[in-house]
């Protein structure tokens, strides 16, 4: 069987998709189980359980390596009454910075 080009590129890209699509639940994941624990250690809760991905870039890292950094947001609260949201970015595998809104503690 022979292949022209053109399907060798569909192919790859595809293959691509899948590829992009798989990481970022592996990420996605990641970032969840990290800003749960985040709020449990700080003494709010993390609302709804998720995360939702906002953005996706090319960064290098310390090596100078090209990663993909992916930013996060979530919403937590502290006293029940208030929804303040939160973010997490996330290098390659790494979580570079996580932040909570200023909210009022119980």
């Amino acid at each position: 069987m022979v292949y022209s080009l053109s399907d060798l590129v569909w192919v790859f890209l595809l293959a691509l998709g899948v590829w992009y699509f798989w990481h970022g639940m592996a990420a996605k994941e990641l970032v969840r189980r990290a800003a749960h624990k985040h709020c449990a250690e700080l003494g709010v809760q993390l609302l709804d359980d998720t995360v939702v991905l906002k953005r996706t870039r090319l960064r290098r890292d310390r090596a100078g390596l090209l990663r993909l950094q992916r930013t996060y947001e979530f919403e937590f609260t502290s006293t029940g009454e208030h929804r303040y949201s939160g973010s997490v970015v996330l290098h390659g595998q790494r979580i570079a910075q996580m932040q909570l809104a200023p909210h009022h503690m119980a």
